[in-house]
């Protein structure tokens, strides 16, 4: 019997070690090991995000993509904020949105070019005046309506992105 168990001991132990060292060998990888580019900055980007502002969170998310887009070399960024939180915009709810409105004061710096939805800020019963111009330099418009500003913008060659934030999966 103590033969049994310790053959049964030995033979876990052996599973166990060659388990790791699979781990670690790289030809256990079907496809080998992914090319780390991280890091690669993509030169002359042109594009256009359209920002569906469904609540807080989706334009806090897009400032991140925003950010990130514009630190590529050459980039050109311009946005279309639209839908019911374009209202984050409006200068009478600064100081409540005081953190992103100036983040994208600072992307409006940068040469990131800010416009309103026209039919989101009618429909949130704002008006051109009532919206944050951002900078001087680079001032914040209110466009006819989204649609129409992002296919001018893809005439003109920008590409169309989308920033849709995601829920980290659930833990079990």
């Amino acid at each position: 019997m103590k033969l049994i168990l310790k053959t049964l001991f030995l033979a876990a132990s052996l599973s166990a070690l060659s388990g790791a060292a699979l781990a670690e060998d790289e030809s256990f990888a079907p496809g080998g090991t992914a090319i780390d580019k991280h890091t690669e900055q993509y030169r002359d980007l042109k594009v256009i995000m359209d920002i569906k502002a469904k609540d807080v969170e989706t334009v806090k998310y897009s400032t991140m993509v925003a950010s990130n887009i514009i630190e590529h070399p050459g980039a050109r960024l311009a946005v279309v904020i639209e839908g019911p939180y374009v209202a984050i915009f409006a200068k009478k709810n600064y100081l409540d949105h005081q953190g992103i409105v100036d983040q994208w004061v600072a992307l409006a710096e940068k040469g990131v070019k800010v416009e309103y939805c026209g039919s989101s800020v009618h429909g949130a019963h704002l008006t051109p005046a009532d919206m944050e111009g951002l900078t001087e330099k680079n001032p914040a418009v209110v466009n006819p309506g989204a649609y129409p500003a992002l296919a001018h913008y893809e005439l003109e060659g920008y590409a169309l992105v989308i920033p849709i934030p995601l829920s980290s999966p659930e833990k079990k």
